[in-house]
């Protein structure tokens, strides 16, 4: 891999979040560009590597777009750092990714259908991935609303999605105590764990869910 080409993404990285902190309009368009352009390296770099920073890139992305209201392409960028995390193999990434999903989804989910739709058929179009030992081409897959009665419940099946991830991968490794941080491949981070549950237990009292249940989440 050229190390150049590593520095100058986390240089854009470094650049957008400078940017991001300004917390003005300015800032915030310069902040997707250098996202942007973050995104475009990281597809340089290539492989495992390369599939993790798009997907942080995108994230970041996703957020920043989410403030300057473009919802739309805030959609697509949440997506897609949830299919670079999925082709890297990494469950911090995949539920993160999971977590700005549901974000999306509770501002605008009727621009995250068409986002899920366009993004699973790019993933059908290039085949399944291949993962260096971690298979999650099928994992946190949501099963989307059929109806515009049940889009507000969206945010909820990311957030599900999310927070089962967690458990799948703890229950498989016997819990976090004896994990080493090797492992952290493939068990979430515990503040990518709390993000989710904490997400998903907002949401569903939101909703009107059983209370005990979403002061337990959080």
């Amino acid at each position: 891999m050229d190390v150049a080409v590593l520095v100058r993404y986390y240089d854009l990285i470094d650049e957008g979040q400078e940017a991001r902190m300004a917390n003005t309009r300015l800032g915030y368009l310069v902040a997707v560009e250098k996202l942007k352009e973050a995104g475009s390296v990281a597809d340089l770099i290539g492989g495992a590597e390369g599939a993790l920073h798009r997907a942080d890139a995108d994230i970041g992305l996703s957020n920043t777009l989410s403030r300057l209201g473009n919802v739309a392409p805030a959609a697509r960028a949440a997506r897609s750092s949830l299919r670079a995390a999925r082709e890297w193999g990494s469950r911090t990434m995949l539920v993160g990714a999971l977590s700005i999903c549901g974000t999306m989804a509770e501002n605008a989910p009727s621009e995250m259908v068409p986002a899920e739709r366009e993004s699973r058929e790019q993933e059908r179009r290039s085949g399944c991935p291949s993962c260096d030992g971690l298979d999650l081409s099928q994992e946190g897959w949501v099963s989307l609303p059929t109806t515009s009665a049940a889009l507000p419940r969206l945010c909820i099946t990311y957030f599900e999605a999310a927070v089962a991830t967690c458990d799948t991968a703890l229950a498989a490794a016997g819990g976090r105590g004896s994990l080493a941080a090797a492992n952290m491949r493939c068990v979430p981070s515990p503040k990518e764990e709390a993000r989710a549950r904490g997400c998903l237990g907002a949401s569903l009292f939101a909703l009107g869910e059983e209370h005990q249940r979403c002061l337990e989440l959080i």
